[in-house]
């Protein structure tokens, strides 16, 4: 299954500052220099795990930065890793859910974007990726339904509004698609998605017009 560019951004490699679980020393991620080559920064983290082996966010960030190299087996232990460390961290379900929707384990992906939601019913980016599970599934009115619900937990999604908009234009609703496609540029004028917005919207209206 190829990897759909339009929730690239939700792999994105993140500093994490915020308060860690309770007793845990975190691990100094700041300090792995942002301009360095992947090999280096995953170098570094890996030493990390000798001296901070119970930071989540240490197996997070690892996690994604293996991901985005596409070595996916060993994402997808650091994630399974840092959600067994932090059951409640969600981002790391997310990304874990489109690492196995990538090796077409779709069962899983989806187990684990319906735990994300029992444990934070306002988690947008999870409502999107399970809109997008049921999207590649041909399954229109429920990928609405959940992206439609993540836009209404967060207006400024841009994934959601995307996807909402490729799942209006499968379903033949070319005007609905169009809103949401011009939504995504409003929200984000510029990157990839808004590139990818653009393009769909160009095409859309051309053929509106025949």
């Amino acid at each position: 299954m190829m990897r759909p560019r339009s929730v690239f951004v939700l792999i994105a490699v993140a500093v994490i500052v915020g308060c860690g679980i309770w007793g845990v020393k975190r691990a100094p991620i700041e300090t792995v220099p942002e301009d360095a080559d992947p090999e280096v920064k995953m170098d570094m983290l890996e030493k990390m795990k000798a001296d901070y082996p119970d930071d989540p966010n240490l197996y997070y960030t690892l996690a994604n930065l293996y991901y985005d190299e596409l070595m996916l087996e060993d994402a997808k232990q650091n994630f399974e890793k840092a959600i067994q460390l932090d059951p409640k961290m969600n981002k790391a379900r997310v990304n874990l859910a489109m690492l196995l929707m990538e090796i077409d384990e779709v069962d899983s992906a989806k187990a684990l974007l319906q735990e994300a939601i029992k444990i934070n019913d306002r988690d947008a980016k999870a409502y999107t990726n399970l809109g997008l599970i049921y999207y590649a599934d041909s399954d229109m009115a429920t990928a609405v339904k959940y992206f439609s619900k993540a836009i209404d937990i967060d207006s400024t999604c841009v994934e959601a509004h995307y996807n909402l908009g490729l799942a209006f234009a499968e379903s033949g609703l070319l005007l609905e698609a169009i809103r949401e496609w011009r939504k995504v540029i409003e929200i984000q004028p510029e990157g990839d998605i808004a590139e990818q917005a653009k393009m769909s919207l160009e095409r859309t209206e051309k053929l509106l017009k025949q």
